[in-house]
């Protein structure tokens, strides 16, 4: 208990230079926790969008299918019975079968390349729209109406009312062109919908690009989304020509780079905790040399190399958990606060939010809360605080009784 005590007293004997030392570690378990509640709550933002409204768990497309941008080439379809739709009702908890393609939308003198949805009455199933805000109405099938998202609305300057024209290659290679009552202004808070997207009822689209009943996507919801694999292997054999794509695929990329920012962001925390040991480690050795005699003393009084090593050592301990409890205190709250009320990705990201038409980012980002996290902030602390004192704490061991109590 008395190298306790001493190891605690000891400490407010150059609080300048522990304060300092405390600040470095606070910030170091800061960085590694939020950064951690960031990449965490970002990682399952993309994971949950991509789900939400482009994917479901496994999508399934022709074969050779392109996997980016506003390539959406209909020369190769999927034609469903009922025999196989039968067994996607049986293996699947929802599926949803759609049509997209890539045509020209037309608004006057002005014209841009939209992602056309050809969406049936199961849509919503699958694609959630509870976060979707319509100014106006859906459109109703076999009227020739139609629903834009904002961005393309904004950029050819569409109200409710409007009429626009599609230009498109249909199945069979032809050029159609078609005439649409815009009924909705859709605003989802995705940039991979409100940026580019468009949507027709199923039969309309089908109408616009002579599918008779083909579809280029396929997208299901299992029990479990992790339980893919085999899934993806049975619908392959389910349905020729079709190719599965797990949700992980779709946006492994972007996942990667996840981690790379992880890894960045725990390498800046570790250069901050490192920081704070080099302060550590110079102010347990300063106050090493200025309490020598004190040293002397003690080792006098009986008190072993072991018990002068550990008061310096603990010295350091304290130093890292209390440094280690404030930082994971303060960002345990941050993380916890943004976990529950989450932060608008769409006003962070600004203007630059209208250039992510193919990365899938939901509206609200909430961030990872993880308790193990915070446990592993203050250990690590804890253990650099202790590593950074134990050479000062050896060379005060180092000190003889006779030496230290010599008059100077």
């Amino acid at each position: 208990m008395l190298v306790f005590r001493m190891a605690l007293r000891n400490l407010t004997r150059q609080a300048s230079r522990n304060a300092l030392s405390l600040v470095s570690i606070v910030l170091g378990v800061f960085v590694i926790v939020v950064g951690h509640g960031f990449q965490g709550g970002m990682t399952e933002n993309m994971i949950r969008a991509q789900i939400d409204s482009a994917s479901g768990h496994v999508l399934v497309v022709p074969i050779g299918y392109p996997t980016a941008g506003l390539r959406h080439p209909v020369e190769d379809t999927l034609r469903l019975d009922d025999s196989q739709r039968g067994w996607l009702d049986g293996h699947t908890e929802r599926w949803t079968a759609r049509l997209i393609a890539a045509p020209r939308a037309i608004q006057g003198r002005k014209s841009m390349r939209v992602r056309l949805i050809g969406a049936s009455d199961a849509d919503a199933d699958v694609f959630p729209r509870t976060d979707w805000q319509v100014e106006g109405r859906m459109p109703t099938p076999g009227q020739g109406e139609i629903l834009m998202a904002v961005g393309p609305a904004r950029l050819l300057k569409t109200q409710v009312g409007d009429l626009l024209t599609l230009e498109t290659r249909t199945v069979d290679g032809a050029i159609n062109a078609m005439r649409y009552t815009v009924t909705g202004i859709l605003r989802s808070g995705n940039p991979v919908i409100d940026n580019v997207n468009v949507y027709l009822p199923m039969q309309d689209a089908d109408t616009l690009l002579a599918a008779e009943g083909r579809v280029t996507h396929i997208a299901s919801l299992l029990p479990d989304r992790d339980d893919t694999a085999a899934f993806a292997a049975a619908v392959s054999a389910e349905i020729p020509g079709g190719e599965p794509r797990s949700w992980q695929a779709e946006i492994a990329p972007m996942l990667e780079t996840n981690e790379v920012r992880q890894s960045m962001l725990d390498v800046i925390g570790l250069a901050l905790l490192l920081m704070a040991a080099t302060g550590i480690a110079n102010t347990v050795l300063m106050a090493a040399y200025e309490r020598v005699r004190e040293i002397g003393t003690l080792r006098s009084m009986g008190l072993q190399r072991a018990g002068v090593l550990g008061i310096f050592a603990l010295e350091g301990f304290w130093m890292g958990l209390a440094g280690g409890l404030v930082g994971a205190g303060l960002s345990g709250a941050f993380c916890g606060y943004y976990a529950t009320h989450g932060i608008d990705m769409i006003k962070l990201m600004g203007p630059k939010a209208d250039s992510m038409s193919n990365i899938p980012v939901a509206a609200m980002l909430y961030l990872d809360f993880s308790p193990p996290t915070l446990l592993s902030s203050v250990l690590v602390a804890v253990v650099v605080a202790m590593g950074a004192s134990l050479y000062p704490a050896w060379m005060a061991s180092r000190v003889s009784p006779s030496e230290a109590v010599r008059p100077q």
